[in-house]
């Protein structure tokens, strides 16, 4: 049996007899729901351009392509058959719309809308379209339109289609975001944002020519930015239950390929890497390309964060504010975090709105919304690295921001069996060292404490295969910066930071005294872990010193 690795044409992979899971209850849905214009967000690599490709050939009357949908769930649901091979249909994809530079840009727009013109020149031979619109056909598919050509070339072909086939007309927008994306990595967002609003605005917002319009992206890009005017359109993100397990691969799904496949002892194996996302409220979504993979390599890989570029999340990360990578180390050392996430996605707001990355993170997969309660524009989630695989991505950014500052990954391994050996000076003279380097890339001026955890956060993250490190959580009587757990053997240590402004060493002991006064060993006891060292180390500036016992 076949894996469509990468193949992303619904025709292909039924006459291919490719694996394939039934996804088509989604033309049912769709055709149910009242609205007139939708658009459904996912991350890339969920399906959504196979999804697309699905109801073209459901719906389109230019063939019958009825027989690519025999023994398929939908035969069953006679309300969807009314409307099988009955409507013409626009199928656009914009996922290959990212250039440097704008002219770049506009071209391959203007090429993405020319090969939609071209699948549809019949019209020119059409006795129902008019001269001056056949004029038009021919201009943008020569590529001698203006620029408001262009702009309401979308609007202008599905009047000529209903025109055509008296019948309305369904228009699929496949990756719409992706031009919006590159605008704001290169530096070209306001001029790509105009052009794409006036388009999708003219061919959306009250077009009497439309039976449904549909699109797809990661993101919900702010109303504002896109869709201003656009009344009558729905947005159903990975926090709506709306189509939520038509994208992705459910746990049975997964469960029955392991089964078709003779692989059911590798189930463990492929939840730890590749479920854990949250769609609505259905749980345990599979990332599909990973899974398809998996199943074809026989062996677990980072297969979905190496399908394209993690420039604009490595950007984010590397670039981001103390707090941000602070809790980055908790997400990678298995804590869960929590956020307001704004429902609609501004690219630009996270030039100046340090909370904006986590909605970006979110939408994009690269976190997931174990729970999350929405309240008017904004939705109260609890956030989660949703498996190994993306664990995997974040270790490999921070390995990549250390090595940036000149400093060995591997390094924070020495330094922890300093401490485990209660070698103050020898940890002391190393990680001097490190903070020369440090001071260089940071300023320790406002909430230096913070700045101080988050960079040894940072360092202890990318250890997390022998060690489980956890910050600031309720132990004793208070709460501890970072416990640290050696997973192979039961040992611990507990760190507790000062920032001093005066006597490093006098600083460093109150650091340990705050350890054994607030008991602070007591959840690390509670687990049987006897052997904990605990330390106090005290800041100032480029130096530290550490107190053992």
């Amino acid at each position: 049996m076949l894996l469509p690795s990468g193949i992303d044409d619904f025709k292909d992979i039924i006459e291919g007899n490719y694996y394939y899971i039934d996804k088509t209850g989604l033309i049912g849905d769709l055709l149910r729901d009242g609205a007139n214009v939708i658009l459904i967000t996912r991350p890339r690599r969920f399906g959504k351009s196979l999804n697309f490709s699905m109801l073209k050939y459901f719906f389109s009357n230019e063939k019958d392509y009825s027989y690519l949908f025999k023994g398929l769930k939908i035969e069953n649901d006679e309300v969807a058959r009314k409307h099988q091979n009955k409507y013409p249909v626009i199928h656009i994809t914009f996922k290959d719309a990212k250039f440097q530079d704008w002219n770049m840009e506009f071209e391959m727009l203007k090429k993405i809308i020319s090969k939609t013109y071209m699948e549809k020149k019949y019209l020119l031979e059409s006795d129902k379209v008019e001269r001056w619109d056949k004029n038009f056909i021919e201009k943008i598919i020569e590529g001698k339109g203006e620029y408001v050509d262009y702009a309401e070339s979308l609007q202008r072909i599905v009047k000529m289609l209903e025109d055509h086939h008296g019948e309305k007309v369904i228009l699929l927008i496949d990756e719409y975001d992706v031009p919006i994306e590159s605008g704001y990595v290169n530096g070209y967002y306001e001029k790509v944002v105009d052009f794409m609003r006036g388009m999708l605005t003219a061919a959306l917002k009250g077009n009497s020519s439309l039976f449904k319009g549909l699109l797809t992206g990661v993101y919900r890009v702010a109303k504002e930015d896109i869709f201003s005017g656009l009344n009558n359109l729905v947005v159903y993100t990975i926090l709506d239950d709306f189509y939520s397990h038509y994208f992705g691969f459910t746990e049975e799904e997964v469960k029955k390929m392991l089964s078709d496949f003779n692989m059911e002892d590798k189930y463990e194996e492929i939840k730890e890497w590749y479920d854990g996302y949250f769609f609505g409220s259905t749980k345990s979504i599979y990332n599909p390309w990973s899974v398809i993979n998996y199943i074809s390599m026989k062996q677990p890989q980072a297969f979905w964060v190496n399908t394209s570029s993690n420039d604009l999340i490595r950007n984010l990360i590397t670039e981001s504010s103390t707090s941000v990578k602070e809790q980055i180390s908790k997400l990678i050392a298995g804590e869960d975090i929590k956020k307001d996430i704004k429902i609609s996605t501004a690219l630009r707001d996270i030039t100046y709105d340090k909370e904006a990355v986590w909605g970006l993170f979110l939408f994009s997969g690269y976190l997931t919304a174990k729970e999350k309660q929405i309240r008017g524009l904004k939705a109260h989630c609890t956030l989660a690295i949703p498996n190994r695989e993306l664990r995997e991505l974040y270790i490999d950014i921070f390995e990549t921001w250390l090595r940036g500052m000149e400093l060995e990954p591997h390094g924070t391994e020495r330094l922890l069996e300093y401490l485990f050996e209660k070698n103050s000076e020898a940890f002391e003279r190393d990680f001097n060292e490190i903070l020369l380097k440090v001071s260089s890339y940071h300023t320790f001026a406002d909430e230096a404490e913070k700045v101080y955890q988050a960079f040894v956060l940072g360092m202890l993250s990318v250890l997390g295969e022998r060690y489980e490190v956890k910050s600031e959580r309720e132990s004793g009587f208070g709460r501890y910066d970072v416990v640290i757990i050696d997973r192979k053997v039961p040992r611990a240590i507990i760190m507790e930071f000062k920032v001093s402004e005066d006597d490093l060493v006098k600083d460093a002991l109150k650091a340990l005294e705050q350890i054994e006064n607030k008991k602070y060993e007591a959840d690390s006891r509670d687990r049987g872990i006897m052997d904990i060292v605990k330390v106090g180390i005290a800041f100032k500036g480029k130096s530290c010193s550490c107190s053992i016992a």
